[in-house]
């Protein structure tokens, strides 16, 4: 894990695009949810949708060698995460349409049930956020 920032209320970490960092945002949300003691749904579906944003950011919008930022923060009733990558890929996120036949493309389907979302472009890098209520 490269820099990493962390309090009470949330934290913050550069990771190397790769997938063992999916594990590692995880542990990160982990500790900001332990210390907030979230449970039940609400941590199941940030730990769900942290792992979907990460793992977009290192498939579509990353190469190797490259690092994507996340950030996790708690309010009162709510988890909010940011994950930022380089914007490698063409394309911009979007939950695509169910079909049955479509061997991938539900993640975003899945983060939209459980959470609010966003997308937008900062300072040439993708920011992906998502807010979950609880």
């Amino acid at each position: 894990m490269g820099a990493r920032r962390s309090s009470s209320r949330g934290a913050a970490a550069s990771l190397a695009a790769e997938p063992s960092s999916v594990s590692a945002a995880r542990q990160l949300l982990v500790q900001v949810l332990d210390a907030a003691d979230v449970r039940g749904d609400a941590r199941s579906n940030a730990l769900l949708v942290a792992s979907e944003l990460v793992a977009n950011a290192i498939s579509h919008g990353s190469r190797s060698g490259d690092e994507i930022d996340v950030e996790f923060a708690l309010q009162p009733h709510l988890v909010r995460m940011r994950v930022r990558d380089p914007i490698r890929g063409s394309t911009t996120p979007l939950a695509l349409t169910p079909n049955e036949d479509r061997p991938a493309g539900r993640g975003l389907q899945i983060v939209e049930r459980v959470a609010e979302w966003s997308e937008r472009v900062i300072n040439g890098r993708r920011e992906v956020q998502a807010e979950i209520s609880f």
